[in-house]
């Protein structure tokens, strides 16, 4: 079940998203957790993502009848699963807002400018704005879960968007 706090995130999202320039961009394969054309020169220590254990997609929204400048766009809600040690590689937004809700475990971001360590835990979010240049690294012992609710490109209607969970 998803947190009173993971759900008030959500409008904020979607009304923060009405500042993308939502001109036509790049796809997000729905199998990978940063789309290519968004990673960058690696950071020392980011070179690869790795150790994702598994990339859950629990559903999506196309967002153009709720908000007519989002046309093309989506509302995708994601669970991702990183091993102790795992990370995911420096990367930037493009069009591309979310937030990350960690449920289980942490992780810590670095992000530019400085790339300073910030640790996030159980109950809190990181804000992921358009054009935000960072990586991730599960420093912990145990996996960590966070659930991620970003806007993206809307490829291909998913059949199973009114239901909770993806059944493949």
């Amino acid at each position: 079940m998803i947190s009173h706090a993971a759900l008030a995130v959500i409008p904020v999202l979607v009304a923060t998203s009405s500042l993308l320039n939502v001109a036509p961009s790049l796809g997000h394969p729905r199998t990978t957790v940063v789309p290519e054309h968004e990673n960058l020169v690696p950071a020392p220590g980011s070179a690869v993502t790795q150790g994702v254990l598994a990339v859950k997609q629990l559903g999506g929204q196309p967002l153009e009848q709720e908000f007519s400048g989002l046309r093309g766009r989506e509302l995708r809600v994601r669970e991702l699963i990183i091993a102790p040690g795992g990370t995911i590689a420096l990367h930037r937004h493009d069009q591309r807002p979310g937030v990350a809700y960690i449920l289980e475990g942490q992780m810590t971001e670095r992000r530019h400018p400085g790339f300073s360590p910030l640790v996030v835990g159980p109950g809190e979010v990181a804000f992921e704005a358009s054009g935000v240049t960072h990586w991730w690294r599960n420093a912990g012992h145990v996996p960590a879960r966070v659930l991620v609710v970003d806007i993206v490109p809307l490829n291909t209607p998913w059949p199973w968007i009114h239901s909770k969970r993806d059944p493949r």
